[in-house]
C-alpha cells in the first residue's frame, strides 16, 4: 500500500463520520466478489460503491480492478449499451496494459459482448488475438483466457472447440484450486457433450459436477445457470421430473435478480416440461407470461419460440383458431429469429397445421420456406453430409406431399379452383427443380472441398487430438505396403484405477497427457493413434530393438513429466505403460501379424509385472 493510501485508510478508519469506505473495506469487497465469496448481482450497491469510491480516492490499481468487476455487473444486468461505454472507456488507459489478469478480465467480459452482436468480425478477431497470446500467460491468466473463450466458442456452436478450451481450462483451475472456474468449466464441458448429442452420460455428469462447484460458491448467476443446464440436459434424456427441480431452483434466482434473459430461457423449460406433461393450463400460463417477458428483454428466439409452443398447446387443447392466429403472428416475425435452422423448424410446425385446417396455399409456402431455410442452415453450417442428405431428401418429400396435399383437396372445388391449381403447381414444380438442381451443384462443390475434412474428422480421436483406430490403421497399411515397419502396442498400466479413484474427468488428461508425450517424443516418421481405450498403437519407422528401446523410455520419462502437472494426482504416483513390440521383416509382412505378435507381447509385459518392454 502507497504512503498516501495508508493515510487515507487510517483516516477513514479513525473517524466514523466519514461516512464512507476506508481502502481496506474496499478492498475486502473487490476481493470478496472476485473471489466469489459475494455475488455480484445481489451485492452490486456495494461494488459500485467500492467503483465510485476508488475513483473518487485516486486509488489507482484498485479501481482499475473494481472497474474490471464493475464490467462484468453490467454484463449480468444485461445493460449492455453501458458496458460497451465503459469497456471502450477504460481499454484505452494506458496503465491498463501493466496488470495482466485485470486487463484480460476487461477483454473476457468484452469478448462475451461482442459475441452478441450481429457483426461476428470484432468478436472473431478478439478470440483469434487471445488465442495467440496463450503461452505469453500465468496460469492463473491462462484460465481467464480460456473461460472467455469457451464462452464464444459455445455462443457460436463451435463444440469441440468448447471442449477442447474448456478441458484445458479446467486442468489449469485444479490445479489452482479456483473454484469458480472449475464450476465454469464443467458447464460448458456438460452444455457441449448436450448439444453434441454424442454421450448422454458424460453431459449429465459434467453438469452435475457443476452444480456440486458452484454450491460450494456465493456465485449465485452461475450457480443458477448451472442449474438450467442441468435441467435442460436431464430433460433430453427424459427425466423431466428431475429436471423440473433444477430449473425451479434457477428460475428462484432469475426471478430475485430480477434477470430478465434467465427469467424467460428457465420459464420456457419449466413451460415445455407442462406441456409434455399434458399440463396444458400451467403450460398455457407460463408460454403467455414468458411471451411478455422475452418481447421486453428483447430476446427475439425466445419470444417466437415461446409464441409457437403457445400455438402447439391450443392444438392440443382444440383451439385450431386461435393456434392459427399465434402462429400467423410468429409468420409475421419470422425474420426476427437468429437462425436459419430456427425458420425452418417453425416452418414444418406452420406446415402441419395449415395442412390440418386445409390451407392448401399456405402448407405449400411453408414447405417452401422450410426447404428454404434448411438449405440455408446447410450452407451455413456444413457440419457434415448428413445435412445434405437430409435436404435432398426433404426435397422427395415435399413432392410427395404435394401429391397427398392434392388427392386431399376438396373434389367439389377442383373446377373452380383448376386454374389457380395450375398456377401453383407450375409454381412448385419450377421451385422443386431449381432447389434440385441448386442441391445438386452445391453437393458437388461441397463434395471436392470437404472430403479432406470429413476423413480427418473420422480419423481423429477428438479427446486426444491425434489418430484414433481407423485413422492409425490406415496409416500402418499405407506404411507398410511401401517399406517395412516396425508395430508397437501400448497399455497405460492400471488406468482403470485412475478413472475409479479420480474420476473420468482426470482419465482424460491423462489420457491427453500421454498424447501430448507421444507427440513431443516421436520423430517426423513415426506415427501414433488411440487403438481403444487406454490401448495406443504405435508405427515406427525404425526396427533396430535398440533404437526402439531408446524411444519407449524417452517416452516413459515424458508421460510422466506431463503427469505431474495434473495437480488431481498425487506428486509421487508413478505413471507407467506396457509395451508390446513386433519388428517388421520381409517374412512378416501382413498388418493383422504384425498386431497379433504385438499383442501377443504386451500380454506377456503385463504378465510379467507391467512398466516394460518386450520386443518379439
Amino acid at each position: 500500500m502507497s504512503e498516501a493510501q495508508t493515510s487515507l485508510a487510517s483516516e477513514s478508519a479513525s473517524n466514523p463520520f466519514l461516512g464512507v469506505p476506508d481502502f481496506e473495506s474496499t478492498r475486502s469487497v473487490i476481493n470478496d466478489i472476485r473471489q466469489n465469496k459475494l455475488d455480484y448481482l445481489r451485492n452490486k450497491e456495494k461494488l459500485e460503491s467500492a467503483f465510485k469510491v476508488s475513483k473518487e480516492k485516486g486509488w489507482e490499481e484498485l479501481h482499475l480492478e473494481a472497474a474490471a468487476l464493475y464490467s462484468e455487473l453490467l454484463f449480468r444486468e444485461e445493460k449492455y449499451a453501458d458496458l460497451m461505454a465503459h469497456l471502450s472507456h477504460y481499454l484505452n488507459d494506458n496503465e491498463l496494459v501493466k496488470r495482466k489478469d485485470i486487463y484480460l478480465l476487461f477483454l473476457e467480459t468484452k469478448l462475451k459482448a461482442l459475441a452478441r452482436i450481429d457483426d461476428p468480425t470484432p468478436a472473431k478477431d478478439l478470440s483469434k488475438n487471445l488465442e495467440a497470446q496463450i503461452s505469453q500467460h500465468s496460469l492463473n491468466e491462462k484460465i481467464i483466457i480460456f473461460r472467455a473463450l469457451a464462452y464464444y466458442y459455445t455462443a457460436n456452436d463451435a463444440l469441440r472447440k468448447t471442449l477442447s478450451a474448456a478441458l484445458e481450462g479446467l486442468e489449469l483451475a485444479i490445479k489452482s484450486d479456483d473454484f469458480p472456474s472449475q464450476g465454469y468449466f464443467y458447464r460448458k464441458i456438460a452444455d457441449a457433450y448436450g448439444y453434441l448429442e454424442e454421450d448422454e452420460d458424460k453431459a449429465v455428469s459434467y453438469a452435475k459436477k457443476a452444480v456440486e462447484t458452484f454450491e460450494k460458491t456465493n456465485d449465485g448467476l452461475f450457480t443458477a445457470k448451472a442449474y438450467w443446464s442441468l435441467g435442460n440436459i436431464l430433460l433430453e434424456t427424459g427425466d423431466s421430473q428431475n429436471a423440473l427441480v433444477y430449473l425451479n431452483k434457477a428460475l428462484a434466482y432469475f426471478k430475485d435478480v430480477n434477470m430478465n434473459k434467465g427469467l424467460a430461457f428457465a420459464q420456457y423449460s419449466i413451460a415445455n416440461i407442462q406441456y409434455l406433461q399434458a399440463n396444458y393450463d400451467k403450460a398455457l400460463s407460463l408460454a403467455k407470461e414468458n411471451i411478455e417477458l422475452a418481447r421486453t428483454a428483447g430476446i427475439d428466439d425466445m419470444h417466437l419460440a415461446s409464441m409457437i409452443l403457445l400455438s402447439n398447446i391450443y392444438i392440443k387443447q382444440g383451439h385450431l383458431d386461435k393456434a392459427e392466429q399465434v402462429n400467423d403472428d410468429v409468420f409475421a416475425l419470422v425474420d426476427n429469429f437468429s437462425r436459419s435452422i430456427y425458420k425452418a423448424d417453425f416452418f414444418s410446425e406452420r406446415y402441419t397445421l395449415k395442412r390440418e385446417l386445409n390451407r392448401i396455399d399456405d402448407a405449400f409456402d411453408a414447405i417452401e420456406k422450410k426447404l428454404l431455410y434448411t438449405k440455408k442452415h446447410f450452407e451455413a453450417t456444413s457440419e457434415s453430409n448428413i445435412k445434405a442428405l437430409q435436404v435432398q431428401f426433404e426435397v422427395k418429400e415435399k413432392e410427395d406431399t404435394i401429391r397427398k396435399l392434392e388427392y386431399q383437396k376438396d373434389i367439389s372445388n377442383l373446377q373452380a379452383k383448376e386454374e389457380y391449381q395450375q398456377k401453383i403447381i407450375w409454381r412448385l414444380s419450377t421451385t422443386i427443380a431449381f432447389i434440385l438442381v441448386l442441391v445438386a451443384l452445391i453437393l458437388v462443390y461441397r463434395q471436392s472441398l470437404q472430403r479432406k475434412k470429413y476423413h480427418r474428422m473420422a480419423s481423429t480421436d477428438h479427446l486426444a487430438n491425434c489418430l484414433n483406430r481407423r485413422g492409425i490403421l490406415a496409416t500402418a497399411n499405407t506404411k507398410l505396403a511401401q517399406q517395412n515397419i516396425t508395430v508397437a502396442i501400448v497399455d497405460l498400466d492400471y488406468f482403470k484405477k485412475i478413472n475409479d479413484e479420480y474420476g473420468h474427468d482426470v482419465g482424460d488428461l491423462v489420457l491427453i497427457a500421454f498424447a501430448n508425450a507421444a507427440k513431443e517424443t516421436l520423430s517426423k516418421h513415426d506415427d501414433f493413434g488411440r487403438y481403444g481405450g487406454e490401448e495406443w498403437l504405435f508405427v515406427l519407422h525404425s526396427s533396430d530393438e535398440i533404437v526402439v528401446h531408446q524411444m519407449f523410455e524417452q517416452l516413459a520419462a515424458t508421460y510422466q513429466k506431463y503427469c505431474n502437472n495434473i495437480d488431481a494426482i498425487k506428486e509421487d504416483l508413478s505413471m507407467t505403460f506396457s509395451v508390446g513390440v513386433s519388428l517388421g521383416n520381409k517374412s512378416n509382412r501382413t498388418l493383422d501379424t504384425l498386431i497379433k505378435h504385438a499383442d501377443n507381447v504386451l500380454y506377456q509385459a503385463k504378465e510379467n509385472g507391467r512398466n516394460q518392454v518386450i520386443i518379439n
